[in-house]
């Protein structure tokens, strides 16, 4: 994986009933990509660790890719030899299959490789990439080479396949690919808008009965300042468009962010909502948008919830989507639980002055730079909880440190749904991990980094809002230590998993810490 795959081999195994422990020897470098955990839904099945076991020659590595249960037992070794330019992006689980996305940059090949909860391989998906392709996903896709990179273009289809969507270029058209692997038989099918040298934006939305949902934002051009929203229905078995929906056909044109299944076998997009005749790229949004779509693309019913009336009645904001002190808000994820309650969770972020935004524009005469004279300030995390009718009952804010993330010009004249888009995706800025509930949805764990200045303690903490009997608490667990680096995975309800990089002595530890 280029010079920051994790070089190493597994010399100890170490369990007990109290806990248990992993240790990696010999490991040169250590990216988060490298170890992840395997889930099925949020509940985690496993981890895998992926390492340069031995070097062939000076082109050519052995690698190692090591799956693992829950409790860190080893379930498979799988070697293979392969270019040293090679490197794991993503992985995910469907329930029955494991695929991982390999990329290398010598052969400008994406290798999505299947297997089986055996550990046996099943299927091998490639695509060749060209060179107008990689230059197009180095900007976007594969920007993010780094320890924080966070990107999420694969999603699985319970007991079916996995979804796949990256940005993409045709000739002149900037758009996106959508493809399904199938882990049932060897299968594939891809999906590419392409319309005369038009700008296609593309997000997966979710998969609801039989049919993939994506929200697609079309651009007549480079400079086009009012895009298009859609959602677009594909076959899952096929790839075949089903429909394509305006996103202002119902009483408010609404931007969709995500999908949720609720209220039984509902299937619920949720997103921003604007006036009719709004600008989603550059207008302030109204409030939260609920929008009932069927597998035909009908949409039966509309929620509308404003951030003045509806919201106002719990926290201090205004008609413009902006709360006192916390700023706008990004929503991350929406679940429900057992009795019914639907909780929302978002983030904070606002725009503020870029001190080196204006003295780009002051060095250059007078003229905008490359940077924008706004920056973006990431603020505190909401949880904010809803009836089944998406009425607001309840709604907190918990306090974080704050992230800065500079802007490139031209950006202050971007809507906020967009620019929390950009933070998520393209900067990773978030400080929001992941969401984890129990089998019968009875209980929760919204998990959250942070970083603190006391007297007593000052570092990086992993941090938890638990739901649990109807009782809301917060848990921290202090992640500073004498190890390099450090980072946290989901783990089994309750639990997380430390992972301790030792740079020095080339060592990366795993160990499991309870909540509450």
């Amino acid at each position: 994986m280029k010079k920051s795959i994790i070089a190493a081999v597994l010399l100890l195994f170490v369990l007990s009933v109290t806990a248990q422990k992993l240790s990696i020897e010999n490991v040169q470098k250590v990216t988060l990509r490298n170890a992840d955990a395997i889930k099925e839904g949020s509940e985690v099945k496993g981890y895998y660790f992926f390492y340069v076991s031995d070097k062939i020659d000076k082109r050519t590595n052995e690698y190692t890719l090591q799956i693992t249960d829950n409790n860190l037992k080893k379930l498979k070794d799988i070697k293979f030899v392969d270019s040293k330019d090679v490197k794991i992006l993503e992985s995910s689980f469907n329930g029955t299959d494991l695929i991982f996305l390999f990329y290398n940059d010598d052969a400008l090949t994406f290798d999505y490789q299947v297997y089986g909860a055996d550990g046996k391989k099943k299927y091998s998906y490639q695509r060749q990439l060209t060179k107008k392709e990689r230059r197009f996903l180095e900007n976007t896709y594969l920007r993010m080479d780094d320890d924080e990179n966070n990107y999420k273009g694969i999603y699985p289809i319970d007991g079916r396949g996995f979804i796949s969507n990256t940005p993409s270029r045709e000739d002149k058209d900037y758009t996106f690919q959508v493809d399904f692997f199938s882990t049932e038989k060897r299968k594939q099918w891809s999906y590419i808008p392409t319309i005369g040298a038009k700008k296609f934006i593309g997000d997966y939305l979710g998969t609801f009965n039989g049919v993939v949902f994506l929200e697609v934002l079309k651009f007549t051009g480079m400079m086009d300042g009012k895009p298009d929203s859609y959602v677009v229905g594909l076959d899952l078995e096929t790839g075949k468009q089903l429909f394509e929906k305006s996103t202002d056909e119902g009483k408010y044109k609404f931007y969709p962010a995500s999908m949720s299944i609720l209220n039984g076998d509902k299937a619920y997009i949720f997103g921003e909502y604007f006036d009719p005749n709004g600008n989603i790229i550059k207008d302030k949004s109204h409030g939260f948008a609920f929008i009932g779509m069927d597998e035909k693309g009908k949409i039966v019913s509309e929620k509308y919830c404003g951030w003045d009336l509806e919201l106002g009645k719990f926290l201090e904001v205004t008609s413009k989507g902006k709360i006192a002190d916390f700023g706008f808000m990004y929503l991350h994820n929406m679940f429900q639980t057992a009795n019914g309650d639907i909780y929302a969770v978002g983030e904070g972020f606002m725009k503020v002055a870029s001190a080196l935004g204006i003295a780009s524009t002051v060095l250059s005469g007078g003229r905008q730079g490359v940077v924008s004279n706004v920056k973006v300030k990431v603020t505190d995390l909401i949880m904010i909880k809803f009836d089944k009718d998406f009425n607001v009952k309840e709604a907190k804010i918990y306090d974080k440190n704050s992230n800065k993330q500079e802007l490139p010009s031209g950006m202050e004249f971007v809507s906020t749904p967009l620019i929390g888009k950009l933070l998520k995706y393209s900067y990773g800025e978030f400080d929001y991990a992941y969401t984890q509930m129990n089998k019968d949805n009875t209980a929760f764990t919204v998990c959250y980094s942070d970083y603190v200045k006391g007297k007593d303690y000052k570092g990086s903490t992993f941090n938890a809002i638990s739901y649990n009997d109807g009782k809301i608490t917060t848990d921290k667990i202090n992640t500073k230590s004498e190890a390099t680096r450090s980072s946290v995975l989901p783990a089994q309800q309750g639990q997380v998993l430390i992972l301790d990089y030792y740079k020095k002595d080339k060592r990366l530890d795993a160990h499991f810490e309870k909540l509450n």
